[in-house]
């Protein structure tokens, strides 16, 4: 079976919805950034690799790759150059001929690309990807024509204007990006969507194309809370227990189904761990707490009397009698003794959450809170479902968060004060 010549990841955004977490494509699942799941996979099927990178995490990627087998190119997107065709065009003189373009944020079976690697390689053509949706997802979606030829790609239509039920992915197979480079440099738009206008015009061409429909598992990293979809995916994966001979588990602590425990792990006297879950480096799992399908980062405390269930906990994490449920807490945040997540709404309704001044319906029966960097929430407090707080925050003792935050805020006796001590 042959290889593609050259893999795109598309790494440049800044990640603005996915506030108050950072860095979609580095955010950590099992203590591995989500961009290395990726390049894994594809290694299976592309020969030469290139990450393209907001120029606030190049270095980043950088040390990330390094040394690393086959050898990967960073390219800083360029700021002239917005979105996913300026990624693209940053690119133009580094990068020639056969290529696949993915998105950093997704994952999904690749085994797809067997459908490309298992004929010879094309000429003159493009192929799409796309998976059948019947709810709504704010993305790209195929038109056919008469002739059921795939005639247009439609970017965010209304939900009930949509031209098929066919949402296109990003894995996008160009047998010279030569002819995209070109096309996008010829597109005339004031709007932001040059690379659909650009994908749009070749359709209209006599360019050949095709496209496969995807049935897989798929899920982007869209909004903060998708990285509990996402880590349910992950998680799956792991089919048994793995516990190194550093850690020390108590005898009359339960583990059960499948678990993956990182070096120096402690888990004390009456604590539960319910699979699948895992457990990094040097944290420490209290007496008669409760893990349960989550993923706990490293060096973190989940002292006594806590329940964590089906979330993610970043790293130096501390926690103590709390309840953490359906959440993602960022690195170095904090709950005091007595602080929860409420994570249900008593009419069962799904719950919403705000993207800039945009209410979102998450499609969501659970969802409790999005803590960023950082933050800590005092003893007692409660937050309502859906609330996002944001990166160097303080919530005083016995507060009810019912709003967002920003960033670098002090929430006392309901009213915002800017955090003096970030």
């Amino acid at each position: 079976m042959r290889k593609i010549k050259n893999v795109l990841i598309l790494a440049g955004g800044e990640s603005r919805r996915f506030w108050p977490l950072t860095d979609k494509s580095l955010f950590q699942f099992l203590g591995k950034p989500l961009i290395l799941y990726q390049i894994e996979e594809l290694k299976k099927y592309c020969e030469n690799f290139t990450i393209v990178s907001h120029k606030d995490n190049a270095l980043v990627f950088k040390r990330l790759v390094e040394n690393r087998e086959p050898k990967i190119q960073v390219i800083v997107q360029k700021e002239e150059y917005a979105g996913q065709a300026g990624a693209i065009l940053s690119v133009k003189n580094h990068l020639a001929g056969e290529t696949l373009i993915v998105n950093a944020n997704d994952l999904l079976d690749y085994s797809i690309l067997a459908k490309i690697t298992s004929i010879p390689a094309p000429k003159n053509k493009i192929i799409f990807f796309g998976k059948k949706l019947n709810e709504y997802f704010p993305g790209g979606y195929f038109k056919f024509d008469e002739k059921d030829r795939l005639s247009q790609i439609i970017e965010k239509p209304e939900p009930d204007k949509r031209p098929s039920n066919i949402v296109k992915l990003v894995v996008d197979y160009f047998s010279d990006l030569n002819v995209l480079t070109k096309t996008i440099a010829e597109v005339k738009t004031k709007q932001n969507d040059h690379y659909e206008q650009a994908m749009t015009k070749l359709l209209a061409s006599d360019y050949e194309r095709d496209y496969f429909q995807y049935d897989g598992y798929w899920q982007s990293l869209k909004y903060p809370w998708h990285v509990l979809s996402m880590m349910k995916i992950i998680m799956s994966g792991i089919k048994k227990e793995s516990i190194p001979g550093s850690c020390q588990v108590s005898k009359k602590a339960i583990v059960v189904g499948p678990v993956v425990f990182g070096e120096n792990v402690k888990v004390g006297d009456f604590a539960k761990i319910v699979g699948p879950a895992y457990i990094g480096d040097n944290s420490i799992v209290g007496d008669y707490s409760l893990i349960r399908e989550s993923q706990i980062g490293e060096d973190c405390l989940i002292g006594s009397l806590c329940e964590v269930a089906r979330s993610s906990v970043g790293n130096r994490v501390m926690l103590h009698r709390n309840y953490i449920g359906d959440s993602v807490m960022d690195n170095e945040s904090m709950m005091g003794a007595g602080a929860i997540t409420a994570n249900f709404r008593f009419d069962a309704a799904s719950i919403n959450s705000y993207i800039s001044e945009n209410k979102v319906d998450t499609g969501l029966g659970k969802l409790g809170a999005i803590i960023g960097r950082a933050s800590k929430v005092g003893v007692n407090s409660a937050i309502i479902p859906g609330v996002k707080i944001g990166k160097n925050c303080l919530v005083a003792p016995c507060e009810v968060v019912r709003d967002d935050i920003d960033d670098n805020t002090y929430l006392i006796r309901g009213e915002e004060r800017v955090n003096l001590y970030p």
